[in-house]
């Protein structure tokens, strides 16, 4: 028969913990896990000396978990392969679970403190919202910038500019727009969108200059490699946008984050270390987050929300551009950074291209940040 007790944490959570196997038989010990998923929102079940138990026991921690947020903890692979067959959460230590949850309740104050804000009423997230949509008609999208002069006006310069110009220079709305394409639309409307929602997270200045110069390095290794065309204004937009988690995370906690930024100054470690200490999430978590909340395409979701682990499936193509240039732009400030070189040659070798620069490629990237796009 398995010893049970049940322990407040100091920080107000139930933690219950059994030692031993449970068998279908041990009515009082379910009677107990039954009442606390009925006056509990959060629960640690700590199984650190359970080898195992029978099958009815992980059935019913899943028929209960729907009522409460329920994370196990435990080191015994039979215990772990059973709960996350169930969908259970499973952490190795309290720690670890702790870490999760004020994660989770991060990404919870974010995105409450997002929906008093402004930033889903403009005119550049309806648009990105609407041409991502697998129905939508152009006519109907040209009606709709056509009610934006700032917009149809940067839609002309972009068409007329020297990435996209054909020799005939464009003058009305429709042919611009032609020429552009929806892809390259649905890139403007979101380089909106984000410009609306730096002004509202009052972003430093430096903090924006780094989106930007991540940007254009980022869409110049992709030329360089030669790398599909389409891939490089997806490449260009992933290195703009790929801190809006961090910008969002200093937003909703300023305070907070200066703690991040002190860590970084005296443990020389990259921010995301320090903000999973302080938030039990990193800014990669938290953007990935946001794009999906905020309907951004796949491949921003992806790139935000991996550019510096590098995990994700497929992140070769258009991750790891922005991955070298981040990292370059950290060195160049004296930032933490990670190595970049063997991954930048990994990624011309995707191309089959040859990078003549790979050793030494400050002065090149230098001059590629002295360029310019056509939305700066």
């Amino acid at each position: 028969m398995p010893t049970y007790h049940v322990d407040t944490l100091p920080n107000g959570i139930k933690s219950l913990t059994i030692e031993g196997s449970v068998q279908k038989s041990d009515d009082e010990l379910f009677r107990t896990l039954s009442s606390l998923s009925k006056n509990t929102q959060d629960l640690f079940l700590n199984l650190s000396a359970m080898e195992d138990s029978e099958q009815e026991f992980f059935d019913y921690l899943s028929e209960i978990s729907p009522r409460l947020r329920l994370r196990v903890i435990t080191k015994y692979p039979a215990v772990m392969e059973k709960c996350s067959k169930l969908g259970l959460q499973v952490f190795p230590s309290e720690k670890s679970a702790q870490l999760a949850m004020t994660g989770d309740n991060t990404v919870k104050a974010v995105l409450s403190r997002l929906r008093e804000v402004p930033i889903l009423n403009t005119d550049a997230y309806k648009l990105m919202t609407y041409i991502g949509n697998p129905n939508a008609n152009m006519d109907e999208l040209e009606k709709m910038i056509k009610e934006n002069p700032g917009l149809v006006s940067q839609i002309l310069k972009m068409a007329n500019s020297a990435m996209y110009y054909r020799g005939t220079k464009i003058e009305s709305l429709s042919p611009a727009m032609a020429t552009l394409g929806a892809n390259n639309l649905r890139m403007l409307f979101l380089f909106n969108f984000y410009h609306g929602v730096t002004n509202i997270f009052g972003a430093q200045k430096e903090v924006i200059d780094h989106g930007k110069q991540c940007a254009l390095l980022s869409e110049f290794i992709a030329k360089s490699a030669k790398a599909p065309r389409e891939e490089h204004p997806k490449v260009w937009l992933s290195g703009l946008l790929h801190d809006i988690g961090q910008q969002a995370l200093a937003f909703v906690f300023p305070e907070k984050y200066q703690l991040v930024r002190k860590y970084v100054e005296e443990e020389k470690k990259p921010s995301y270390f320090g903000e999973l200490l302080t938030f039990g999430i990193d800014h990669q978590a938290v953007g990935r987050q946001l794009a999906i909340k905020w309907n951004f395409p796949e491949y921003l979701v992806n790139v935000i929300g991996d550019h510096h682990s590098l995990k994700a499936i497929g992140w070769n193509r258009l991750t790891l551009p922005v991955f070298c240039a981040n990292n370059y732009l950290n060195e160049r400030v004296g930032l933490p950074f990670v190595s970049y070189y063997s991954k930048l040659v990994g990624y011309f070798m995707l191309y089959k291209a040859e990078v003549t620069w790979a050793e030494s490629p400050g002065e090149e990237f230098e001059k590629a940040l002295e360029g310019e796009h056509p939305l700066f």
